[in-house]
């Protein structure tokens, strides 16, 4: 088994409480396998399931944060904004689009 292509692996050893270790990888380009696990700390090497599995957990609880923030125009802009046409028309404008585009998961 290999970790899967789409698997941000510091992002899931962060979500294992595992991001703390040193690690190598076969390759440098996806799908990657550890091949070195260094651990100061005694944790075990994370298998890929568990790695994969911490992956799609954090992105169902978690992505839609970032997905946001690249969603949003800079702070400068939205304090434009704001100061020309108020708080409400701020919201219903910028921020409650793309909240409806990036839920939080339940």
């Amino acid at each position: 088994m290999a970790i899967n292509k789409d698997t941000n692996i510091i992002v899931a050893l962060e979500h294992l409480n595992k991001h703390l270790n040193e690690y190598e990888l076969d390759q440098s380009i996806p799908p990657h396998k550890i091949v070195g696990w260094k651990s100061e700390n005694k944790d075990t090497q994370p298998t890929d399931d568990e790695i994969n599995a911490a992956w799609i957990d954090w992105k169902s609880k978690e992505e839609y944060k970032s997905l946001r923030e690249e969603e949003y125009p800079d702070w400068k802009k939205q304090l434009e904004y704001i100061y020309d046409n108020g708080i409400e028309k701020w919201k219903t404008d910028i921020v409650d689009p793309v909240k409806a585009k990036y839920p939080k998961s339940s």
